[in-house]
């Protein structure tokens, strides 16, 4: 009965890190500016380029430093602000670069980026 108590309690514990680790913010969400007047807004699950729609994302980086990841976009069609589909996004400090590819496989062998564009986090996030 004993072992059987514990089981019970240690799965109820991981899987309420699971429940809080997924609801972790990411760490490139917020809002941003490039220094020319544009903004970007990040959420977990959206990103909005100034004033146009927010479009659907999801992150799927494999493996990371903490700094670096992959995001694809998932909104149908063309996307003006994001050329292509997948975005590289690479933080350090305040900055952050992100660096847009038409596919992943364009991302995996860094060829043909569509656009490169440096973001700094606005003041309070």
């Amino acid at each position: 009965m004993k072992v059987f108590l514990w089981t019970a309690c240690a799965l109820l514990f991981l899987g309420g890190m699971v429940a809080q680790l997924a609801a972790e913010t990411p760490p490139y969400a917020g809002e941003w500016s490039n220094g020319r007047g544009e903004t970007l807004t990040i959420t977990a699950e959206t990103i909005q380029f100034a004033d146009n729609r927010a479009v659907s994302y999801r992150d799927v980086t494999r493996a990371t430093d903490g700094a670096s990841f992959e995001l694809q976009i998932t909104a149908p069609g063309e996307i003006n602000a994001f050329p292509g589909k997948t975005v590289a996004v690479a933080l350090e400090k305040d900055s952050m670069e992100m660096t847009t590819y038409l596919s992943h496989a364009d991302y995996m062998q860094e060829n043909n980026a569509q656009s490169v564009v440096v973001w700094y986090k606005d003041e309070g996030d």
